[in-house]
């Protein structure tokens, strides 16, 4: 179910509001668990028992190393770190085998000349990725002593399956959405707060991602030795306001339907595009899946704490697993290993380079460094990434050229959406401020949310089925 459809908006949504605000908070905490499963279970029945088995394991296993904690202290390895490292293989393999076997059958077929293993055709569980990145956090911050082991599997449930960021994030960790678990109230300025930047939210995907994506598609649907290099730009450019403005609004939904059911989710977004280093866009975007490579790989790893060469190995090793969480595809990896390589150049000499140019510099690197990146995280392999950059950077010509696919319609929305993207937040701090955190809602805004609203429904009834970029992720 997409929180864009009409059976979630006018549907789906409004029962489960108005329930939620009639229930004391035990009651909401069952009906909301199991309104998260009918949405998971909506296009998702074969995958429900995963699901289960997960939650079954982990609760388990966060249970007995409760139980244990103290133990076989002075062994060289305790019981507790055994069952962390048996915990996290088995949500590595249950995401493992079911997004990455193919892949890897077909790589291994490569490779070996012939026949290893045969392809199984699976068929990604939708949100895997994400609750499986939920689990082992919260496995390790039981193990670390951070929380305590959540005695109640309802509670742990919902954590999991929480319909509003279930499919696409924030990963959130327990530590925090367990207290909203335990403890919440849903007052009418909170709720209303909520909706607004879910109106916010379902407008950035339905008017502007959505226009930008129907020209991306129809442009990559070419072959592209055939795109010239000024449409490969073009449509670059559209791509990468795009996967902002879907993700970002996805995002922003996810937050607006916490909200108003009483939980405060993490941002997942800061305006990644007024960044001025890749570091700092990596702090921007996605921000809670940096911080879980973070925490749960990096500093593990060692961090920065053990000399510029382990550094830069770390920064690697994390960008080449960012790559790979993405997708299982080598144009995956290679983006991901194109991040680490100018982590790694930013943090040897690049970053000192730029902070003395003025900031102008480093924006055009950016430009340069962010569109490039996601031309190739978007085709649909290595070779036609390469192929489309090699046209672009060469400025080769191509039988498809700009003015086969550019309109006034797609101009203006452009326009509109490298405004939104971050500039216009950044020269007015206070309409930034008040997109996040604003509690008041003022007349002429709710006139104006209103008709936001309209306009996204009459742009969602009127065009195809056009699910978020990372549901496949």
């Amino acid at each position: 179910m997409l929180f864009s459809s009409m059976i979630f908006l006018w549907l789906f949504l409004p029962f489960v509001l108005v329930i939620n605000l009639m229930l004391p908070i035990r009651l909401s905490n069952l009906f909301l668990l199991a309104m998260s499963f009918i949405f998971y279970a909506w296009g998702e029945q074969e995958y429900i028992w995963l699901l289960l088995l997960s939650l079954t394991v982990n609760y388990a296993g966060a249970m007995g190393m409760e139980a244990m904690r103290g133990r076989g202290k002075e062994a060289a390895v305790t019981p507790n770190r055994l069952l962390l490292v048996l915990l996290v293989a088995v949500n590595l393999v249950f995401l493992g085998y079911f997004k990455y076997f193919d892949f890897l059958a077909g790589l291994a077929n490569k490779l070996a000349g012939g026949t290893v293993a045969e392809p199984r055709n699976l068929l990604l569980p939708v949100g895997i990725s994400f609750y499986t990145f939920q689990m082992i956090s919260y496995v390790a911050d039981v193990y670390r002593g951070t929380i305590a082991a959540e005695p109640n599997p309802l509670n742990l449930g919902l954590y999991i399956s929480f319909f509003p960021k279930m499919i696409q994030g924030p990963i959130e960790r327990y530590q925090g959405m367990g207290a909203c678990i335990r403890d919440r109230h849903v007052t009418p300025e909170l709720f209303a707060c909520g909706a607004r930047r879910f109106i916010y939210g379902l407008s950035k995907k339905l008017i502007l991602a959505n226009q930008f994506g129907g020209v991306v598609d129809k442009v990559l649907a070419n072959p592209m030795d055939q795109i010239s290099g000024g449409l490969g730009w073009y449509v670059g450019i559209l791509y990468t306001l795009q996967i902002y403005f879907d993700f970002s609004g996805y995002s922003d939904m996810a937050v607006g339907l916490g909200k108003m059911l009483g939980f405060e989710l993490t941002e997942n977004f800061n305006y990644p595009y007024l960044a001025k280093t890749v570091g700092e866009f990596w702090r921007r975007w996605h921000i809670s899946l940096s911080g879980w490579f973070k925490d749960y790989l990096y500093i593990p790893l060692g961090g920065s704490r053990k000399g510029t060469l382990v550094t830069c190995r770390n920064l690697m090793i994390v960008f080449l697993c960012t790559g790979f969480w993405h997708g299982a595809g080598l144009s995956f990896i290679a983006w991901g290993l194109y991040y680490g390589c100018l982590q790694v150049a930013e943090r040897l000499f690049l970053k000192r380079r730029l902070e003395r140019l003025p900031a102008a510099v480093s924006y055009v690197y950016m430009f340069l460094v962010t569109v490039a990146g996601w031309t190739m995280f978007r085709a649909d392999s290595l070779t036609r990434g390469i192929i489309l950059l090699r046209q672009m950077f060469l400025l080769r010509p191509g039988i498809y050229d700009t003015a086969m696919y550019m309109n006034h319609k797609t101009t203006v929305y452009m326009i509109i959406g490298i405004i939104l993207c971050g500039p216009l937040q950044a020269l007015v701090p206070c309409f930034r401020k008040h997109m996040q955190d604003g509690r008041n809602i003022y007349l002429s805004e709710c006139l104006g949310l209103i008709l936001l609203f309209a306009y996204s429904i009459v742009m969602a009834v009127g065009s195809t089925y056009n699910p978020f970029i990372y549901f496949r992720f």
